[in-house]
This record gives C-alpha cells, structure tokens and sequence, in this order.
C-alpha cells in the first residue's frame, strides 16, 4: 500500500522517474503545492502541521520559512531550508558513519519538499529536492522549522518523535532501527557531536546511541568531558575512560 502510494505521487507529479528534480515544490510554485495528495499517500501526516502550529504558538518553535509573508527574494528563504537539510544530514552521520545505512526520504510538510538521504562511504548525505520517496524508503514527514532547530543542536530527533513533529512511515524495524540510531541527534551542536566521536574512539560502524546502550549509559548521564572537569554531551566520562582520543 506504501509503495503504491509513492507511485501514485510521482504520477501526479507528472514524471517518470521518482529521482527526477524537475518536479514543483511550493518554494517553486505556492500553488503546486498539494498536501492533500501527501495526506492520501501517508495517511495522517498532516497530523505534524497540528503538532507544529501548537508548539509554534507556544513559542517552542519559529515560524517556517515558507510561511513568513512576503516574497522570497532571490531564493533566500528556499536556500536555507536547504542548507538546513544538508546540516541535517551531517548530524546524522556524525551519530552514525556507517556507509551501511539505509537510505531515507524526508517530505517537509509546509512546501512539500522532498529530500533522500543517500549512504555513502562516510554515512548518509542529503539530495534536495527530488520528486518523491523511492519505493521501499522508510519516509520522515516533518516541517522546516523542526529541520532547522534540529540542524541547530537545539531539538533530538528523539524528543520531535515524542512530540508528533516527525511522523514515520515504513515497516517497524525501519522505524526502529532509524530511532534507535538518531535518537539523540540534534540534542547537542554538531561539533559536539564530532568532540565526542573523537574523545571515546568510537568505532564507525556504532552510533553514539548504540555505544551509549552497550555501555549502560543511561540518557540523563550522556557527558563527555572535555578536558575542564565538566560534561560536554554524549558519552558518560567514566564509560569514556580510555578511549578519548588527543586533546
């Protein structure tokens, strides 16, 4: 039923190939944008505009790019969304480097933006703007303002789970296996992220969170220490004895 689901949006969108960029979003053309067509496709996604607007009106949340008034002069407003996407990705690998992840899409809600995080040698790397989801990918139905406070170290992956701000759609090992790993992604800045993969050595193939599972951790202990006596995110500084790199 997904997978049809996918087909029938690259049909609507009139291409042949799901990879294609030629395909509208709203930054494109406001009036391209079809959300119920997103909704039909994943049931209940749109459920994550509700949970957006709450947090957005309770001030936990800015406002989207794509919702602010006004024109988007030269592109500005699409241009950071897609860096945020990028940024997005980057903290991805950093939890996790292993090239053996499995590749994902993500639709922001707002403009119907596709993007799929594709593996390669060093971890996944995002590809904005693509027509839709590729058959068989676990699918992210976020908003732009979510990315961005993510991509900012300001929000996990984790917590927007529990708060309705993502919203998953592929089998149950999929959705697992993706929380599992990404938990506590955007939990810290990104370079704390890379401080802590290299103070405690992790090895590619283990996320953070698989380390910090394996080792006991439990989440209100995740620190690293970085070299002042006080915890610095991620790893516990006990568990992390021994396997800080240099300074």
């Amino acid at each position: 039923m997904r997978n049809s689901g996918v087909v029938w949006l690259t049909l609507m969108a009139g291409v042949v190939a799901p990879s294609s960029e030629a395909v509208a979003c709203g930054y494109d053309s406001p009036q391209s944008v079809s959300r119920g067509v997103l909704n039909w496709a994943y049931p209940d996604s749109l459920h994550v505009i509700g949970a957006i607007s709450r947090e957005v009106a309770a001030r936990r949340l800015p406002l989207a790019n794509f919702n602010r008034a006004g024109p988007d002069l030269f592109g500005k407003r699409f241009r950071a969304t897609k860096t945020a996407l990028e940024k997005f990705g980057e903290l991805l690998r950093a939890a996790s480097s292993d090239p053996s992840q499995l590749a994902f899409s993500l639709v922001l809600a707002e403009p119907v933006l596709w993007t799929r995080f594709e593996p390669s040698a060093d971890g996944l790397h995002a590809k904005v703007h693509v027509a839709s989801a590729e058959p068989g990918d676990l699918v992210l139905v976020t908003g732009e303002a979510v990315i961005s406070e993510i991509a900012l170290g300001r929000l996990a992956v984790g917590e927007a789970s529990e708060r309705g701000l993502i919203r998953f759609y592929g089998s149950e090992k999929q959705k697992s296996d993706f929380i599992g790993t990404y938990r506590h992604a955007g939990g810290q800045p990104i370079a704390k992220w890379a401080r802590a993969m290299r103070r405690c050595r992790l090895p590619p193939s283990l996320s953070l969170t698989q380390f910090n599972l394996q080792e006991g951790i439990h989440d209100q202990d995740i620190a690293v220490r970085d070299g002042t006596g006080k915890p610095d995110g991620l790893c516990a500084s006990g568990d992390c004895a021994g396997r800080r790199g240099p300074g």
